[in-house]
């Protein structure tokens, strides 16, 4: 592989024009140089991103990163190629992709990361193998914000019935390609793009909350509490505890927590970060005035059903 510092992406009309709505331009360069950013930052690699001059046939347009090490622009621009144009193996579902992402640390990731760069660096571009760049696109693979820009720019697209197919190509200083263009047909858009944007609740089963304001009366109200030094709205389904309350079993003062296991609603936003969406207490385990803790029923038996589960987790192991 030759150097290459330029992204070309070509849009494909059903007409013989050469214009482009003016909106959807700018909201699928907005993705692109996002998707270029976010591969960037994941490979650690420090390059800056200028647009420059357009061409006619159908509508191209041109990314030149500039950077320090030549060979990392390369192996940026090659692995951004592949995966703006590869279609998913199957639905782009995030709950699979979240399971694939927790399998390695933070620090396992950084390390490999690293020792991926050095590799890079050191080598002529012309020397390294095809496997590096399938490992280093894994990592940019992975990544939610990444998946999410992909997902928005093919969402812009399906929504632009002008545009017939789209082709990605890397090529060098003097607008030469080094590889064939990657097409992609307007019925393959759809695969790219998130079939939802809601991850998997993140469970605390031992989370502590101090009760800042609880519900002493029938009704869908929500509770406020302090998580985490947080304060939090909540919705309380633990059937037997409310009931408790209402009934006067349960009192509380200054001070008064509870613990419980707690579901963290959580989805991926326009940009592909993680926003919470709410909290919900499915069983409350213990309850604190500040000094006399007493375990509740519902919460013994939640201990023992997870007890049992985990040991058969272990078994299985």
């Amino acid at each position: 592989m030759e150097h290459a510092d330029k992204l070309e992406l070509h849009y494909y009309f059903t007409d013989d024009s050469h214009n482009i709505d003016a909106i959807i331009r700018n909201r699928c360069e907005a993705e692109i140089l996002a998707i270029l950013i976010e591969a960037a930052d994941i490979l650690n690699m420090d390059v800056t991103v200028n647009s420059e001059a357009y061409a006619e046939g159908g509508f191209r347009e041109f990314w030149k990163l500039l950077g320090s090490h030549g060979n990392q622009i390369t192996i940026l621009l090659a692995i951004v190629s592949i995966l703006l144009s590869r279609i998913p193996i199957s639905d782009p579902e995030i709950e699979a992709l979240e399971k694939e992402i927790k399998q390695l640390t933070i620090e396992e990731k950084k390390l490999n990361i690293q020792k991926l760069k050095l590799e890079l660096q050191e080598k002529p571009v012309e020397n390294i193998d095809q496997t590096v760049i399938r490992k280093a696109a894994s990592y940019v693979d992975k990544s939610l914000k990444f998946v999410k820009r992909r997902s928005n720019l093919y969402s812009h697209l399906t929504g632009y019935h002008k545009v017939q197919k789209i082709g990605f190509n890397i090529l060098d200083n003097n607008f030469e390609p080094l590889e064939s263009e990657r097409i992609i047909d307007r019925v393959n858009f759809k695969k790219f793009i998130l079939s939802s944007n809601k991850l998997n609740s993140e469970i605390d089963e031992s989370a502590v909350i101090e009760i800042v304001s609880p519900v002493l009366k029938e009704g869908r109200y929500r509770w406020k509490g302090i998580y985490e030094e947080t304060t939090i709205t909540f919705d309380m389904l633990d059937a037997q505890f409310k009931e408790d309350v209402l009934l006067e079993k349960v009192a509380f003062k200054h001070g008064s927590t509870i613990t419980c296991v707690l579901r963290i609603g959580r989805e991926l936003d326009e940009v592909g970060d993680i926003k919470i969406t709410g909290y919900a207490v499915s069983t409350v385990l213990e309850i604190s005035d500040g000094s006399d803790v007493s375990e509740t029923m519902q919460g013994k038996r939640y201990l023992h059903t997870k007890k049992l589960r985990d040991s058969q987790g272990d078994l299985f192991a």
